[in-house]
């Protein structure tokens, strides 16, 4: 359905091909955030026509160029993604404090070239620190951030996406959770993909675990199993590894567990390398460099019957979420199972060393 509306801040006449899609913030909940996040009033004033830059002030970070377009669809600028980041601050953090972070920045908006960056480079601001450690004789490293005054730091520099690293700074050898990535080849219908995410779920309570679900704001689902930080990252991925192709092993017409993409037509890629060293996954309430602005976000397992893709949360249906919703209770962590030796399987891909700097990321128009 194509829904016409008009623009709460600029007044302008904008389409949207569902509600959900809606991506700014309406008046109640500014109203809502403002009291959520203990922030004055002046910070989340609606605007009826441009912000001077003085006047845009989040979390005690001054966003620069607050009218600077970032998403072409829906007219988003960059004071908008500002307010959300600020907003979604405070569930945010509860996934990303104190975690190595990989960012996506978008200067120019997201149709102009992006690229991925890990260190602290030049003018990420005071509240974004490095972390820097030692690993197999290689040196990393990376960001990460104690704060929402850290965030919006991030954000005022362009950031649009953020993956947390699945280990704190002060345990970083020993991940506190395992993600299973489901990646549909494009010809895969998205009820398969439901129907995967529920045979892992009942596949690892088997087993005695439990596991949280995510839309990732892409193709997607992320099922995602909390955990104690005791193992190491070669005997998660290992457990990963098993238990993904295990699936493959039954089912080889569904599924696939190699990033080869020859070898995924017509299937779901479970991806198990989301557990590697230095690989990273999409933090709950980020944003997607994508068209329509949408968002990564956690979902209950009641509410994968009614999910019909991957990506079916804009900023504004997030916001309205966390507005009505109890903050659901996070799963405990949990010990990985032991598994017998034979059915563990390492199954390692080459990467090129990326201890340091900023990769280069084509556009993602």
């Amino acid at each position: 359905m194509v829904v016409a509306a008009r623009h709460q801040w600029t007044g302008r006449v904008v389409h949207n091909t569902a509600d959900t899609a809606v991506p700014w913030m309406t008046r109640q909940h500014v109203a809502s955030v403002t009291s959520t996040v203990s922030m004055t009033s002046s910070e989340y004033a609606v605007k009826e026509h441009s912000i001077a830059d003085t006047h845009l002030i989040l979390h005690g970070v001054k966003i620069t160029h607050p009218n600077r377009l970032v998403f072409e669809e829906g007219k988003i600028t960059k004071g908008d993604v500002a307010r959300y980041y600020a907003a979604v601050a405070p569930s945010l953090l509860r996934e990303i404090r104190n975690r190595p972070l990989t960012v996506v920045r978008c200067p120019n908006g997201v149709k102009a070239d992006c690229f991925y960056q890990r260190n602290v480079g030049f003018g990420l601001g005071t509240h974004v620190y490095p972390f820097c450690w030692k690993y197999k004789g290689s040196s990393y490293k990376y960001i990460y951030v104690k704060d929402a005054m850290g965030i919006m730091q991030m954000i005022q520099m362009g950031v649009i996406e953020i993956h947390p690293w699945g280990a704190t700074i002060d345990n970083i050898h020993r991940p506190d959770r395992m993600i299973f990535d489901l990646d549909p080849d494009p010809s895969v219908p998205f009820s398969k993909v439901k129907h995967a995410a529920r045979e892992i779920r009942k596949r690892l309570q088997n087993v005695g675990v439990e596991s949280d679900l995510k839309c990732t704001g892409g193709k997607g689902l992320h099922i995602v199993v909390p955990l104690i930080p005791h193992s190491s990252w070669h005997e998660v991925k290992g457990w990963a590894s098993a238990f993904a192709h295990t699936m493959v092993a039954e089912a080889p017409d569904k599924y696939v567990a190699t990033i080869t993409k020859s070898k995924r037509k017509g299937k779901i890629l479970i991806d198990f390398f989301r557990n590697d060293y230095t690989a990273t996954g999409i933090a709950s309430y980020s944003l997607r460099a994508r068209s329509g602005a949408p968002v990564a976000a956690p979902v209950g397992w009641r509410e994968l019957t009614k999910l019909e893709s991957g990506n079916p949360f804009g900023m504004n249906a997030v916001l309205t979420r966390i507005q009505r919703q109890r903050p659901q209770e996070a799963l405990p962590g949990q010990r990985l199972p032991k598994l017998k030796p034979g059915r563990i399987e390492m199954h390692d891909r080459k990467k090129p060393n990326i201890a340091n700097g900023s990769v280069a990321r084509r556009s993602f128009a």
